[in-house]
């Protein structure tokens, strides 16, 4: 099994990682959160991890010329991504942004075409699995095929805390590197998915990153564990995550009636 990490480890931020950034990822993090709150009563997959720390962790890393793959139905990634509620709610098509796939299997594959199309640069694609992921077998080809090739690309898939999918059991037939990460803790996917990203600039090749369910206690809620963090900084939570609201609440509104019109 999968090593869980340490409360101290996963939930204190890297002394490497700016104020400023803490700052940037928070207030991402609590936006994604509010809109995928807003969202709860729409149908969608049950998932074991918080997708809007798994969100606002990778794709922050992104700069213009990246692509991510998002999960069908999934806006979270598109709002990490810099996008507006508006274009977000009005399903526009988004920059950066690659058209949904309804299953993981295509997004891989689509994804990891997109990356041929662009191999040689420094852009990466970013492709999210979705929840329940509980094999690589139907994802092997796509991923084989992007290890092969050293492409800039980074598979993001959630799976159970017991299952061992990004160990080199499962990893090293495909050629892929698989690092498992806490998917409740947003620093702490910041951290890998920025090792992941550099791996895939450089043209090292792909990484799988796993996403389990690590809760740890007391506080599992990713946005209560990255204010811990940020106050054992001294950085002051309060007034910041007033002001998010108060932005999200009036951009949100602005959407709706744009779209009422």
């Amino acid at each position: 099994m999968p090593k869980r990490p340490s409360a101290a480890n996963a939930a204190t931020p890297h002394p490497l990682i700016s104020n400023e950034r803490l700052q940037h990822l928070y207030v991402t993090l609590l936006r994604a959160q509010l809109l995928r709150t807003r969202n709860r009563l729409r149908k969608s997959s049950p998932s074991l991890v918080a997708r809007e720390a798994i969100a606002t962790g990778t794709v922050t890393h992104l700069e213009d010329d990246d692509w991510l793959m998002p999960i069908a139905g999934d806006q979270l990634a598109a709002l990490a991504r810099g996008h507006k509620l508006p274009a977000i709610l009005a399903n526009r098509s988004l920059a950066g942004v690659l058209p949904e796939a309804s299953n993981v299997e295509a997004r891989f594959a689509i994804a990891t075409g997109y990356a041929m199309a662009r191999q040689g640069g420094k852009q990466v694609v970013l492709a999210f699995s979705g929840p329940g992921v509980q094999s690589l077998e139907s994802l092997h080809t796509a991923m084989t095929y992007a290890a092969q090739q050293k492409l800039g690309i980074v598979f993001v898939i959630e799976t159970a805390g017991d299952s061992e999918l990004s160990s080199p059991a499962h990893t090293d037939a495909i050629g892929i590197c698989g690092i498992p990460v806490d998917g409740n803790d947003v620093v702490a996917i910041y951290r890998v998915a920025q090792e992941a990203i550099q791996r895939a600039r450089r043209g090292v090749g792909p990484t799988l990153i796993d996403c389990k369910p690590w809760p740890l206690e007391p506080a599992t809620d990713p946005v209560s564990r990255l204010e811990e963090g940020l106050e054992r900084r001294g950085l002051e939570t309060r007034r910041l995550k007033e002001r998010t609201l108060a932005a999200f609440r009036k951009e949100l509104q602005a959407a709706q009636q744009r779209r009422a019109r």
